[in-house]
């Protein structure tokens, strides 16, 4: 109260003054005045004045009743002034309070998550009351991205919190559990999450997928047609070496896997990418299971000739595979190309006969099987040798990595009977389930593939993985919107170092820009980190990561090393008006002139005058100088809570090794940064 009173002291000084001289007014009035002094002289000298002076008369009287207003004025306000300067003393800032009770992950009734804690927004200073940064569930769902270099913190400060939140909520609920994907590149972050699982007590919802785990993943094992497997494989291999600028490659290795691929389903029910690299290669093994597949399909083929016609050339068509039938007036051999040229060798002319499937001929399969033949007759083999090794050559540089390896070859590339039910296994693994199944039974799959094992492989496994868990994401939107009386259990997409695994599809149907627009209909939390917009930049082509980026409504700003991702990062947060103050100095004199001695101009009569002003002008609410000044743990939010979007503000994380109700400036001031 004294500080307002004191801050006023000239209005107060004022009003004072008014009662007071209200006051004197009343109780010493202009005829009172003799009674100071004698009244021989005095009224006699007035009197004289008022006679001779009418108007210095008026003056002096008027001067009498100003001044008892005037008087109290400059005693009060001399008073006032005083106590001001010797008694008022600066205000301390207040002292900041302890932070609100921290929500703990198992009473929260809805899916959050708490970011960090917040003091003044726009200074790193703290405040009376600081509050937490909460995300809604309806803000998760439109995707959170973390950027800072490399030791800001982002996995201990942002993944590893948030992860925590994540797969704590409603641990314990088999229904409402959340379930999803995580993807890294060190090795280190798997054990992470596979404590954490075990802390909340989900242990068993872990699934890992690495070369020596128990879970064997083939990417092509699912239920997309060929032409759907092949766009895929296609887009990947654009994402990993680029892609050019004549459309022709890329049309020809989707048609090339297209049709590897439709032999293998309608043929043997089954497909791996170690099948399509061995059929792309080698044209003999191609035609050999175009063949097996013909027999599956149609059943078995055979050259039967009749007795007469074999007895003169017995020994040359025994050689060949022929053997009497029951009948003994037929000998018959498997159809094949090496059984077809001795008999036109010998100048024999077959008869071919059909035996036909036991389970009958699927017309489908046939129709399909009769497409390869076309395209493989008509169009692959019409084309010239070197351009057919230029195609092969642009996806063996990618399928080989599936052949060269023999752990990867097991563990990405099993066989069949892995697949088939009440099959005893001698390699000690299992099928991965489909991704679709897992997600719903509350699993979280793990791609443990340490980037330094292999970094092609690591990221084409992890980008193939990526795009099955997008596929059974979407494929929810139309259960969840058929029955939304039921409770949907979110699904987490947790990406560390995410500039390794991120694709786009530009104008193709595929790619992350693509997934993260539909995937909040489906119940998806994007969480990704990246060291800086640059590595999105340089791995992705063209301008496309300013698509990606915006994707992401929430983004956290750690420190930053390079000036486009502070510069970009500072555009983001926008612009306001701003205060700013100019000064200016000057300086003049009169009959100035040059001194002889020192060679200085000199003036007899000079003055310095200074002014002060202000402007408004619109600058960066954050400069690239703060991004780049950022202290571990410390952040500069954009946050979406669903609905609005909130002002960018400084944003204090909470680091998993520390204690999360101590403040941050508290933390800092300890040394546990």
């Amino acid at each position: 109260m004294i500080h307002r009173v004191l801050n006023s002291k000239n209005f107060l000084a004022m009003v004072l003054a008014i009662l007071t001289g209200t006051v004197l007014y009343i109780r010493m009035p202009w005829s009172m005045t003799t009674a100071l002094v004698s009244q021989s002289w005095i009224e006699y000298f007035l009197r004289l004045i008022a006679i001779r002076d009418p108007w210095t008369y008026a003056g002096l009287k008027a001067s009498y009743h100003v001044m008892l207003f005037t008087t109290p004025y400059v005693g009060y306000s001399f008073l006032l002034s005083a106590l001001y300067i010797f008694t008022l003393r600066p205000r301390r800032a207040a002292k900041p309070q302890a932070l609100p009770p921290y929500p703990a992950v198992e009473t929260r009734s809805r899916l959050s998550l708490v970011l960090g804690e917040v003091h003044n927004p726009r200074l790193p200073i703290p405040a009376e009351k600081p509050r937490w940064l909460v995300i809604p569930e309806r803000g998760l769902f439109t995707g959170t991205m973390i950027i800072g270099a490399v030791g800001s913190g982002k996995t201990s400060c942002c993944m590893y919190p948030f992860t925590d939140q994540l797969l704590g909520y409603r641990a314990a609920d088999p229904q409402a559990k959340a379930s999803g994907l995580v993807l890294e590149v060190k090795g280190d972050f798997c054990h992470k999450v596979r404590e954490i699982l075990r802390q909340r007590g989900r242990e068993e919802d872990y699934i890992e997928i690495s070369i020596d785990s128990e879970w064997a993943y083939n990417p092509l094992h699912n239920d997309l047609d060929g032409y759907a497997l092949a766009y895929g494989i296609a887009s990947l291999l654009n994402n990993l070496f680029g892609k050019g600028k004549e459309p022709f490659w890329q049309q020809a290795y989707t048609n090339l896997i297209k049709f590897i691929i439709i032999l293998h389903q309608i043929g043997f029910g089954y497909v791996t990418l170690f099948d399509v690299y061995e059929s792309a290669i080698c044209l003999d093994v191609f035609e050999k299971k175009m063949r097996q597949a013909e027999e599956n399909i149609l059943g078995k083929s055979f050259l039967a000739v009749p007795r007469e016609t074999f007895q003169p050339h017995a020994c040359e068509l025994a050689e060949l595979g022929f053997e009497a039938d029951e009948s003994g007036q037929l000998y018959r051999a498997a159809d094949s190309p090496a059984a077809r040229e001795g008999l036109q060798k010998l100048g024999i002319e077959p008869n071919i006969q059909h035996e036909p499937s036991p389970a009958g001929v699927d017309l489908d399969k046939k129709e399909q099987l009769d497409s390869v033949k076309r395209w493989y007759n008509g169009d692959w083999k019409n084309l010239d040798k070197k351009l057919q090794s230029s195609i092969v050559e642009g996806i063996s540089v990618f399928l080989s990595l599936f052949d060269d390896n023999p752990r990867v070859k097991r563990t990405f590339c099993p066989p069949i009977d892995l697949y088939r039910q009440n099959t005893p296994q001698t390699s000690g693994r299992k099928p991965l389930p489909p991704i679709a199944t897992l997600l719903e039974q509350g699993k979280v799959i793990a791609l443990n593939f340490p980037v330094s094992m292999n970094p092609g492989l690591a990221r084409a496994i992890g980008v193939m993985l990526k795009m099955d868990f997008q596929r059974a994401v979407l494929n929810r939107i139309p259960h969840i919107s058929a029955d939304t009386s039921k409770v949907w259990r979110p699904v987490v997409f947790i990406c560390d170092e995410y500039q390794h695994f991120a694709t786009v599809g530009e104008n193709e149907p595929s790619g992350d820009e693509k997934f993260f627009t539909l995937s909040r209909q489906a119940k998806c939390v994007p969480i990704v980190a990246t060291q800086s917009i640059s590595s999105l930049k340089t791995t992705l082509p063209g301008e496309t990561w300013r698509t990606l980026l915006q994707t992401f409504r929430t983004k956290i700003f750690l420190a930053l090393s390079d000036d486009f991702s502070a510069k970009i990062a500072s555009e983001l947060c926008g612009q306001d008006e701003k205060w700013r103050v100019n000064y200016n100095i000057s300086e003049s004199g009169h009959d100035s002139r040059v001194s002889y001695l020192t060679g200085k101009p000199l003036a007899d009569k000079a003055h310095i005058s200074t002014s002060k002003t202000y402007s408004q002008q619109r600058d960066y609410r954050f400069d690239t100088k703060t991004f780049t000044e950022l202290k571990n743990a410390q952040s500069v939010t954009l946050a979406y809570d669903g609905l609005d979007p909130l002002p960018p503000l400084y944003c204090y994380l909470k680091p998993y090794f520390n204690d999360v109700d101590k403040s941050y400036f508290r933390q800092l001031s300890d040394g546990q940064l």
